[in-house]
């Protein structure tokens, strides 16, 4: 059930769940090749603005308009979003992590 390609190994091994949570800061371990991969960091930035963007203008046209209809574009504002973030955020491959050094 795998539909997206590790960047180390190119293999599918990455589930949806997976994927998804990489969209949040999240990391997951390739099962083909062990390597941690996570979602690149300068563009997920910029979802995560579009993110903050999307809550505070369509919170604000509630509040200032008085309209609820307003959340109901939020809601399809956060699925569009959360589309971009699972289908173009690339995916890459994080250093192995320093062995901890007793002193």
């Amino acid at each position: 059930m795998a539909n997206f390609k590790c960047p180390c190994c190119k293999e599918q091994t990455l589930s949806l769940k997976n994927k998804f949570l990489m969209g949040w800061w999240g990391t997951c371990n390739c099962d083909q090749c062990e390597a941690r991969v996570a979602a690149f960091p300068w563009v997920l930035m910029l979802v995560s603005g579009l993110h903050v963007w999307n809550i505070i203008w369509w919170v604000g046209l509630v509040i200032f308009k008085g309209s609820y209809h307003y959340l109901a574009y939020m809601a399809v504002g956060w699925v569009l979003i959360e589309l971009l973030n699972l289908y173009f955020i690339p995916l890459v491959t994080l250093r192995k992590r320093a062995p901890k050094t007793e002193d």
